[in-house]
């Protein structure tokens, strides 16, 4: 297996059993097809922004690490800023949403390009999210699905020229071992960050149950 294949296939490995779950989260699987109510949307819209925009800081702390990738371009906050304001969000309640604690800035090349994998590749299957949002968010004047939607026609492109960076990167096994560490721990603190995506729903829901016992 040639240079250039190993370090995606260690990271499909590496990372399939936590994209299996993201598959069955609810609130992404209820985006994907089509069967999420607006404030559930807004919600896990909500949720997301509290990840990407300190994901973003700290991927911005450690950018002489990667000087060939354009950090800025591949800011995804500034898309959930304007779905989110499509839903109804104001600025203010925007910027007072909670937002992620537990992510470091990456400490070497390769943990940095290992965390970035885990976000561009979200991309790609973004836009079938997005198509089955398209009636969802019919009433929205044709916003609402920035963020899934993601680069646009540009898709391609930009998913490639990550893979040829991260190829470039991968020099060595030690090299290969901290980008895989970026993508894994990456996912886990994403992964636990969503948990709670619908945390307002949940107590609504216990809320009501209570109150129909009680």
């Amino acid at each position: 297996m040639g240079q250039r294949s190993q370090i995606r296939e260690r990271l499909r490995a590496a990372t399939a059993d936590a994209h299996e779950r993201l598959h069955r989260h609810a609130g992404f699987a209820a985006a994907a097809d089509g069967g999420i109510a607006l404030l559930a949307y807004r919600r896990l819209l909500t949720r997301l922004f509290g990840f990407h925009r300190p994901f973003e800081i700290a991927i911005g702390a450690a950018a002489r690490f990667a000087p060939g990738v354009d950090l800025e371009k591949r800011r995804r906050s500034p898309m959930l800023e304007a779905d989110l304001a499509a839903l109804g969000a104001s600025r203010a309640e925007i910027a007072e949403a909670p937002l992620c604690d537990v992510i470091a800035a990456p400490a070497s090349a390769g943990e940095l390009l290992g965390a970035l994998y885990v976000i561009e590749g979200s991309t790609l299957g973004g836009v079938h999210i997005a198509r089955a949002l398209g009636p969802v968010c019919a009433s929205l004047e044709g916003g609402g699905r920035a963020f899934f939607l993601g680069y646009g026609d540009s898709h391609g492109a930009m998913w490639r020229a990550f893979l040829d960076q991260l190829d470039a990167a991968a020099t060595s096994d030690a090299e290969e071992a901290r980008i895989v560490e970026g993508a894994t721990s990456t996912f886990l603190a994403f992964e636990r960050w969503m948990e709670d995506w619908n945390i307002e729903g949940a107590i609504a829901r216990w809320a009501g149950a209570e109150a129909a016992t009680g």
